[in-house]
């Protein structure tokens, strides 16, 4: 997952971790840690005494210590590759991985096996509502923000396909017997030239090759970091979801 989306969707996994009472000395488990700064926010909750599992399948910016264990697994595509031990994990954190989940639910069920009586779950991810534009200078510029957007909505987002948590991960969650399931879904209106569309422009220009090779023009993505930094541009953002859910005691 590109760094821009991981600032996207790090502060809704950090509202809902906030809403908890992650408590000194527990054990968490990160599943998608990537740039390590939900990670390092985890590691000074639980203190010296607790213990932080780091997952990812790109650990380059992940750095064991003390506290935080670091695995590099791609639980995406293998689910029986999550760490840890039945029933002993307080705090299961979990956001959207980079590239298509094999199997969403049986990912969802090796976490919660791992969640002890108690535990919490904590997901996050993109829905496929894609971003409307409210303003542009010209239809042309509109034409362009939908037809970028869409395609990286195609490909990197995974829409249409398993790139996300189940559209019903509510209902999985009841049928999984888990309580107190609350989910939240957000977005806001973005200004061209702000940190929302900055972080857009920063998502498209990472899947630059992937989105040539679907045929859109060199010139158009250059031209959309153009788009994304005009103060008359506004547009709805990416919607994201984040949710969290308690095992019984």
């Amino acid at each position: 997952m590109s760094a821009p989306l991981r600032e996207l969707l790090d502060p809704t996994i950090t509202h809902q971790i906030n809403q908890l009472d992650l408590n000194p000395g527990s054990r968490v488990l990160e599943i998608g840690a990537g740039t390590g700064h939900v990670t390092a926010l985890l590691a000074r909750a639980v203190g010296p005494l607790g213990r932080v599992v780091a997952v990812d399948d790109d650990t380059t910016y992940l750095k064991p210590s003390a506290v935080v264990d670091v695995y590099g697994r791609d639980v995406a595509v293998n689910p029986d590759a999550v760490p840890g031990d039945a029933e002993s994990i307080d705090l299961v954190v979990a956001r959207w991985p980079h590239h298509r989940l094999v199997d969403p639910a049986a990912l969802i069920d090796r976490m919660l096996a791992r969640l002890r009586p108690g535990g919490w779950l904590v997901l996050a991810d993109v829905t496929d509502t894609r971003p409307r534009v409210h303003r542009a200078d010209t239809s042309g510029d509109e034409d362009l923000i939908n037809r970028v957007v869409r395609r990286l909505y195609d490909t990197t987002l995974g829409a249409g396909g398993t790139g996300r948590w189940p559209g019903d991960v509510e209902g999985l969650l009841h049928g999984r017997g888990m309580e107190r399931v609350c989910l939240s879904a957000a977005s806001e209106t973005w200004t061209g030239g702000g940190p929302g569309c900055g972080v857009l422009a920063g998502i498209v220009d990472h899947a630059r090759t992937t989105l040539r090779a679907l045929g859109v023009h060199v010139d158009d993505i250059d031209y959309f970091q153009t788009v994304m930094a005009d103060p008359h541009v506004l547009l709805r953002s990416i919607e994201r979801r984040g949710l969290h859910a308690r095992k019984p005691a």
